[in-house]
């Protein structure tokens, strides 16, 4: 993310609707929006202005099905990885 020299706005668009854009399935997923499946993540902070704050979910819903306190696994060679982009 520092590399190329993106804000945090450019990031979140470019793994939901461009992603969704080149996998071809936009009309159904990539935003939110009428008819579109439901995959949200609810979070305790923004990520436009703390990226890390995509770690910390409070709540998750996946194809209409709402997940109340998600549990994460988290790995340590990732969250380096990560570390170091952000």
């Amino acid at each position: 993310m520092r590399q190329a020299n993106l804000n945090n706005k450019q990031v979140i668009g470019m793994v939901t609707r461009t992603n969704a854009a080149i996998l071809k399935v936009y009309d159904i997923t990539g935003t939110v929006g009428i008819v579109k499946q439901a995959d949200l993540i609810v979070l305790e902070q923004n990520p436009l202005e703390q990226f890390e704050a995509l770690s910390n979910m409070s709540m998750v819903m996946v194809k209409g099905n709402l997940i109340q306190s998600p549990s994460v696994v988290r790995i340590k060679e990732v969250d380096n990885v990560l570390k170091s982009v952000w």
